[in-house]
């Protein structure tokens, strides 16, 4: 299947809208046809049953898909948590994912953790492991895949580490989300792609100045996309792209806002090898 045949996902920034319906109305209008989840989307509240069963209405009525799903990243979040948050956090993650699962979510992206002042690495890489281990049989039986991000500086896995991580789970349930704006800080982005690739199933794309992470659309920035697509059709495992630049007055770092229709079809270009 060719990147252009994938589903593409369209992130919303998160506090660029109010009303769950009105934003994704004028998603849909714009031709769009997948989605990207998360814990809070506008006015609903997708742990609330009856705001997940509203959002569920609203989505069909539009007809958009929702194959992807971010997890909550605040409060107790990271798979490193401390035996005392690691309950909550376990708590919080599967219940996002048995509402994103209703809703048709496939993908469910994780941050692993931060490197923590006066905690061992190796500690901090066992709470990682308990906590995939805890969280894999709820992901078997909804039918979604556990997509582990690559990180940036502070964060505990650099690329190799994430790598040899999950290719130790050994477990298909576990894979790895690209975010193209972190490997670019940390190096070069397509380099980075192609070494995580056999484990890559979903990626978020944005662009940045290779010196802060500024969720830029494709091409406002200094990415390489060229060779980022080249090794991003070579990810064996990729079951859908998400987008993830900001694209939105509410974010400092925003530059040459596009409606969500010209937003999308910069996306498009960049999958059939072209950028805007």
């Amino acid at each position: 299947m060719s990147l252009e045949q994938l589903p593409l996902a369209y992130h919303v920034w998160s506090g660029s809208f109010e009303d769950f319906e009105t934003a994704y109305t004028q998603v849909a209008e714009a031709g769009i046809q997948s989605i990207v989840l998360t814990a809070v989307r506008g006015n609903l509240d997708l742990r609330v049953p009856e705001d997940l069963r509203e959002a569920g209405r609203i989505l069909k009525r539009l007809g958009l898909a929702a194959p992807a799903c971010h997890c909550q990243d605040w409060g107790p979040c990271h798979l490193t948590e401390p035996e005392d948050r690691r309950p909550a956090m376990l708590e919080m993650h599967t219940g996002l994912m048995q509402a994103a699962a209703e809703l048709g979510a496939r993908t469910f992206v994780l941050h692993i953790g931060h490197l923590e002042a006066g905690v061992a690495k190796e500690e901090l890489w066992d709470r990682a492991r308990t906590a995939v281990d805890a969280l894999v049989p709820q992901a078997e039986a909804l039918g979604m895949l556990l997509a582990l991000e690559n990180g940036m500086q502070g964060y505990l896995a650099t690329n190799q580490e994430l790598l040899g991580f999950v290719a130790d789970c050994d477990c298909p349930t576990v894979g790895i989300c690209y975010d193209s704006g972190h490997a670019h800080v940390m190096g070069d982005a397509a380099a980075t792609l192609h070494s995580l690739s056999p484990y890559v199933v979903t990626v978020h794309l944005h662009d940045n100045d290779g010196v802060d992470d500024l969720h830029l659309l494709p091409g406002q920035g200094t990415i390489d996309w060229n060779s980022v697509v080249e090794a991003l059709a070579a990810c064996p495992r990729l079951v859908h792209i998400e987008t993830e630049a900001a694209n939105c007055a509410q974010w400092p770092h925003s530059r040459d806002l596009l409606s969500y229709r010209e937003a999308y079809a910069c996306y498009r270009l960049l999958l059939g090898g072209q950028v805007v």
